[in-house]
């Protein structure tokens, strides 16, 4: 089955945790010289040169003969962080290519998504505002389930007669991993739904979400001892009226309290997913190895899921104690080839080589949008208090074939790191593989820690609780949705 649609981009509501308006980018560090500044001033042709190098087909971050092995993360986790980047940060207007913005004209930015851990991606602007993504028989229930050219699959996102997913972010279709994923919220809404209306439902699977995000998907991919230090500082601001507060320690919030979306997370360390994305995945028992862009499966996504590919999160999470399951690949700085060397009908016929390269994007990404050097953040988190150890510029240089890689570069990237190539060269020295090292941890905390102590959630109401109903093996996981929906 071929993919006929063309990837799209929508835009949602909500920004903060007003849930009504567009929010903006930002600098977490707005005061840091760019990456480019600190290298003395890099011209673009250079930092093209530099990204390429690091990042180009045959670059340092080419993972080419699959040598980077596993996390001890399941699988599922790489598109759930995916689904959770698609509810909270939408850029559809900064350039790849072109001159360093502006920490003014980056403020400007628009971000299509509501930074607040609100499952837009699932409600959209709600029942009445976007019908179509809702059962008119039963009020508030999701639409769930697809009937395309006559092939029904009840266990899909709803489409029209196209083929076009019907929710609340079409990047939620572009693989079948996070359109089943998608899937699954939809269905968890509609258990919930029995016995509540739609508002108590929508609240209740959002506080398992949040908890979800804090408690299970953030303590797997942080390094431990950020993680250890962020959490209590979390759990106890959360109680705290605004002028009490003392963490996170960047301000990212405004005077009408939207929260802004700081590019060192959105273009750097929330891209941590990249890393551990894998060639090939189980789909169930009897696809279990399927191609991450097998066009002949639908994998590319925006058209209906192929009955016979219906996950089973069995093969993917830690659904049932001994049944096998896939790891994500290892947090390092290598990328799988597949990301570097993406198809046409992800990246267009005519891109050249480098752009189809998903670690170069990043890299030149990041000199547009003026990011910091690596070594410069480490600096700045550590001054705001967090326990961070910065790697060395021996350690960032101990790849096989670094010297002839960056022969001839105007700015030497052992010293001068570009952020993302930093963040993931640390997972790979100190996190050794299985988590993200600190400074990149540092980052998500501040970014997830300003969403759950500044919005409405659940950390606010000392009434709720995970349902044990749903979380019966103890702590709440993803796992525990999937064994909750399919009871």
């Amino acid at each position: 089955m071929t993919n006929k649609h063309k990837p799209m981009h929508g835009t949602a509501k909500a920004a903060g945790c007003s849930h009504a308006r567009l929010g903006n980018f930002c600098k977490l560090f707005p005061d840091l010289p760019s990456w480019a500044d600190d290298c003395g001033g890099v011209s673009q042709c250079d930092a093209e040169a530099m990204a390429a190098a690091l990042g180009g087909p045959g670059g340092l971050m080419h993972d080419a003969g699959n040598s980077s092995g596993d996390s001890g993360i399941p699988a599922g986790y790489t598109f759930f962080s995916q689904f959770v980047d698609h509810d909270i940060t939408l850029d559809t207007t900064s350039n790849l290519h072109g001159a360093p913005q502006t920490n003014s004209a980056i403020n400007e930015l628009p971000n299509l998504r509501s930074a607040s851990l609100d499952l837009d991606c699932i409600y959209g602007l709600g029942p009445e505002a976007m019908p179509f993504m809702y059962d008119q028989t039963q009020p508030g229930r999701m639409l769930t389930g697809s009937e395309v050219d006559g092939i029904a699959n009840p266990l899909d996102v709803p489409r029209n007669e196209e083929g076009r997913a019907l929710i609340g972010d079409p990047r939620n279709d572009e693989n079948i991993f996070v359109s089943q994923l998608q899937l699954l919220f939809l269905r968890f809404h509609n258990k919930r739904m029995i016995g509540a209306n739609f508002e108590e439902a929508q609240l209740d699977c959002r506080f398992h979400y949040q908890h979800i995000v804090l408690y299970d998907l953030l303590k797997r991919v942080c390094d431990p001892d950020i993680y250890d230090f962020a959490v209590p500082k979390i759990e106890f601001n959360a109680g705290q009226e605004a002028e009490d507060r003392d963490y996170p320690f960047c301000n990212i919030v405004d005077h009408c309290h939207r929260i802004c979306m700081p590019v060192e997370f959105s273009v750097a360390a929330y891209r941590f997913g990249h890393t551990m994305v894998r060639s090939a995945y189980p789909a169930n028992e009897e696809y279990p190895v399927i191609e991450l862009f097998d066009e002949r499966f639908g994998t590319l996504g925006f058209g209906q899921v192929p009955p016979e590919l219906t996950i089973d999160w069995r093969y993917l999470l830690e659904v049932e104690r001994c049944h096998p399951y896939a790891k994500s690949k290892a947090l390092d700085h290598l990328l799988a080839d597949e990301l570097i060397r993406m198809p046409d009908p992800v990246v267009g016929r005519n891109a050249p080589a480098n752009d189809r390269s998903l670690a170069f994007r990043n890299l030149l990404r990041g000199y547009a949008l003026a990011l910091p050097s690596g070594q410069a953040v480490a600096q700045a988190l550590q001054a705001k208090g967090y326990p961070i150890t910065a790697i060395s510029s021996d350690q960032i240089r101990d790849i096989p074939g670094w010297d002839c890689a960056t022969e001839g570069l105007s700015c030497d990237p052992a010293v001068h790191t570009p952020l993302f190539f930093y963040l993931m060269r640390e997972a790979a020295v100190l996190g050794e593989g299985n988590h993200l090292g600190p400074v990149a941890s540092a980052i998500l905390m501040e970014v997830f820690g300003t969403m759950l102590v500044n919005c409405d959630t659940f950390l606010k109401d000392s009434h709720w609780a995970p349902d044990p109903c749903v979380a019966k093996w103890g702590g709440l996981t993803l796992a525990d949705i999937v064994r909750y929906v399919d009871a």
